[in-house]
């Protein structure tokens, strides 16, 4: 499936570059506007080529309607995973399995910030975290705790078949006590008193 969305982009690339650099051509003089309307007027005319720039065209056409519904689809398939029950067939968003982990941060007290994301792939659910932690805390410990909660608690909301691959990216680590600034923001200059006489 990677290899059709790779195709897929290629195909972009190729035809938006191709009509890009062909107007490009023409407004700026390097082909005569004059030949441009000769070939299309030939192509107009002449029924055989019409017919074959009409195949290009249609096949160009109908290439890109079914890579748009390929990587559509794998990007819904992505973010919803399905399962049955007796009664039917039943669908989670994993924006609201992402919300529960969100949730699960509050009772973890060494987590300043976690952001997960998560995908569903053939092996099971793919669960990325990034976590911003306090420097008080044993990393490897903390977390393989959460690792070991969040596993958890997905396969209780899901079902135990389902196997949960968790990968953790601590992206800093703040101290306590001392006020975070962004690394953006400038620093405040004195504040202007007034000119003295």
């Amino acid at each position: 499936m990677r290899m059709l969305i790779q195709l897929a982009i290629l195909f972009y690339l190729v035809v938006i570059f191709s009509v890009g650099f062909t107007a490009l051509l023409v407004l700026a003089h390097v082909v005569d506007f004059n030949h441009y309307q000769d070939f299309l007027r030939f192509v107009y005319l002449d029924s055989q080529a019409g017919i074959i720039a009409a195949v290009i065209v249609a096949a160009t056409m109908l290439i890109g309607l079914a890579f748009a519904r390929i990587i559509y689809g794998r990007q819904e398939q992505e973010r919803i995973i399905h399962f049955d029950n007796p009664l039917g067939r039943v669908s989670i968003s994993l924006a609201a399995l992402e919300d529960m982990i969100r949730r699960l941060s509050v009772h973890t007290p060494q987590v300043k910030e976690i952001r997960p994301e998560i995908k569903a792939t053939k092996k099971g659910l793919s669960v990325h975290i990034r976590l911003v932690l306090r420097s008080d805390v044993n990393i490897p410990e903390m977390t393989a705790d959460l690792q070991d909660i969040i596993k958890r608690k997905v396969q209780d909301l899901i079902g135990a078949d389902e196997q949960v691959h968790i990968r953790v990216h601590v992206v800093k680590i703040v101290s306590e006590g001392i006020k975070e600034r962004d690394e953006d923001e400038a620093i405040s200059p004195l504040p202007f008193r007034g000119y003295r006489a």
